[in-house]
């Protein structure tokens, strides 16, 4: 199987307890290594890092590999709640794809019982075409909301989203309580909503910028 990890000691310790688990780990930090080694030797399942530093994304490289290998097992594994969360217009998880949230794995068995998921997906009759829509969000949000979501926690008034959104700031007032009500966020006198907001947003990216 392949690792795709760019954090070193993410990559090493990841790697390790796959070994312990009875697999055999090529691990790599790029996209660009990724594809070369899975060009190079026959790979059924691929672990890989949602967000691999400037360039292209874990799921670019995850259609990358299923173009060179259409059974290849996919599980994405990152701190992100949500691949929204990582970049505007993310494209959606290729078919059969397990996405698991760091945070949520327990032990190395858990993340081989992922691995092993993931490559009997590919096996099973019912897995869509490549491409097919499998994204399943965990946060109840829609797009829109997940990007102003975003603009909140980077500090920006409603003024200053609506400017950037091209809109008016009585919809992004809207828009900003539906996220608080789809959150199940509960405003008081010594937190505001938009410091809710902005704590929610950073525990559901994993917490400080952490991948």
């Amino acid at each position: 199987m392949l690792l795709v990890e760019d954090n070193n000691f993410t990559r090493s310790t990841v790697a390790a307890g796959l070994r312990a688990e009875g697999c055999a780990v090529q691990s790599v930090s790029t996209a660009r290594e990724a594809i070369t080694a899975a060009d190079d030797s026959p790979v059924d399942c691929a672990v890989i890092d949602l967000h691999l530093g400037r360039g292209p994304s874990g799921i670019d490289v995850a259609y990358g590999l299923r173009e060179r290998n259409p059974s290849i097992g996919i599980v994405i594994l990152t701190s992100f709640t949500d691949p929204r969360f990582m970049v505007n217009d993310q494209r959606e998880l290729p078919a059969g794809t397990v996405y698991a949230v760091k945070n949520d794995v327990d032990s190395t068995s858990q993340l081989r019982d992922y691995v092993d998921r993931a490559i009997e997906a590919t096996r099973s009759e019912h897995v869509a075409p490549l491409g097919a829509s499998t994204t399943r969000t965990r946060v109840p949000l829609t797009d829109v909301q997940v990007e102003v979501l975003r603009l909140v926690a980077q500090g920006l008034t409603n003024a200053e989203i609506a400017r950037r959104r091209v809109t008016s700031e009585r919809t992004v007032e809207i828009t900003v309580a539906r996220i608080v009500k789809g959150l199940d966020l509960q405003p008081t006198d010594t937190e505001n909503s938009r410091v809710l907001l902005t704590q929610s947003y950073y525990e559901l990216i994993g917490g400080g910028g952490v991948r």
